[in-house]
């Protein structure tokens, strides 16, 4: 369930580094584009995602986490109606990148390597939600070959969809 680039490590998350998660969530908490709280997320997103093996990490040289991204099971996103018809699909959420590995291709990287395990679990597409004030994560996933979808308010915010089908019906 790896993947390897240079120096680079990517993984799931351990159990034992939920409180490293954490602190990098919150140090996302009011940098430019991201809609994230001091409660969201919170230890209790970590606990699901841990709990459904579904948040991954890059990992550096030492082994400390760069990046971390989570295959989401959240029913509100998955009802809008402007997705395809895809017959399984899964969203990414709540990625992150510590500051010093910023501006590098990490995330797109990490989007890629949960892309391919998606795919190769049977997933159908792949779909995602984007302020539309996050002018680095647009700017980074406009490269990624992913079809924009349209536009929705959920959580009391407006956002943009993206989907990349990886199987057809």
């Amino acid at each position: 369930m790896t993947g390897q680039y240079e120096n680079e490590v990517f993984d799931r998350v351990k159990k034992s580094e939920r409180e490293a998660v954490l602190a990098i969530y919150r140090a996302m908490v009011g940098t430019p584009g991201c809609t994230w709280s001091m409660e969201y997320p919170n230890e209790t997103d970590i606990e699901s995602d841990l709990a459904r093996e579904a948040l991954y990490c890059m990992r550096g040289p030492g082994g400390g986490i760069l990046g971390l991204i989570s295959v989401d099971a959240d029913e509100s996103c998955a009802a809008l109606p402007q997705w395809s018809p895809a017959k399984r699909a899964a969203e990414l959420a709540r990625l992150a990148v510590i500051p010093e590995y910023q501006n590098r291709g990490l995330a797109r990287r990490m989007i890629l390597s949960v892309t391919e395990i998606l795919k190769q679990q049977g997933y159908g597409a792949v779909r995602y939600l984007v302020s539309p004030e996050n002018k680095k994560a647009l700017a980074s996933y406009a490269k990624l070959d992913f079809v924009y979808c349209g536009e929705a308010f959920l959580y009391g915010r407006e956002w943009r969809m993206y989907e990349k089908v990886l199987q057809r019906m």
